[in-house]
């Protein structure tokens, strides 16, 4: 009977102890993950807006709001990402749908809107998902930086070339 004991008794420590092991695995993942989400995405600013260009700008509420908002993105967390990107997602939306500026209406400023919104709803939907991991969401944020990028670097265009149109036309009538 004692045998019987003993035996069990070992039997019952080595299961224990598997099962102390699994916990201790699944503990450091858990932490593993934490410190992945707390890591900071560091990103370059892009392109900005030239003098001439923010003056043009003060006229659209909309891209100044989304411009507030892409500060916080040139260095956060992935897991701040992820949980300021419905904002960013409906900020972007706004922006699309409200071009205020006539010289800004036309169809390549409206593809670079379009894409913004359409990167910044993919960061979105990266928040459902649960075993999304650190260098997706990097990704997804650099490129929601480089769409940002891309409708500065076209305003800065479109106004350099109506600059340069405006010099031609008055070159020509002198």
């Amino acid at each position: 009977m004692r045998i019987k004991n003993s035996l069990f008794c070992l039997l019952l420590f080595l299961v224990s102890c598997k099962d102390v092991k699994n916990n201790e695995a699944t503990v450091q993942l858990k932490n593993k993950q934490k410190v992945a989400t707390n890591t900071k995405i560091v990103n370059g600013i892009g392109e900005t807006l030239n003098s001439e260009s923010k003056k043009l700008i003060e006229a659209w509420p909309e891209y100044t709001l989304l411009d507030k908002t892409m500060n916080d993105y040139y260095s956060i967390s992935s897991s701040d990402a992820l949980l300021k990107a419905k904002d960013l997602s409906n900020h972007a939306l706004k922006l699309r749908d409200s071009i205020r500026i006539d010289l800004l209406n036309r169809a390549d400023m409206k593809i670079r809107l379009n894409v913004l919104y359409n990167t910044s709803l993919r960061l979105a939907d990266m928040e459902t998902i649960k075993s999304i991991e650190y260098e997706d969401v990097n990704m997804e944020v650099t490129k929601i930086i480089n769409a940002f990028s891309a409708i500065n670097s076209k305003i800065n265009n479109i106004l350099s070339q109506q600059n340069i149109e405006n010099e031609l036309m008055t070159f020509e009538n002198n």
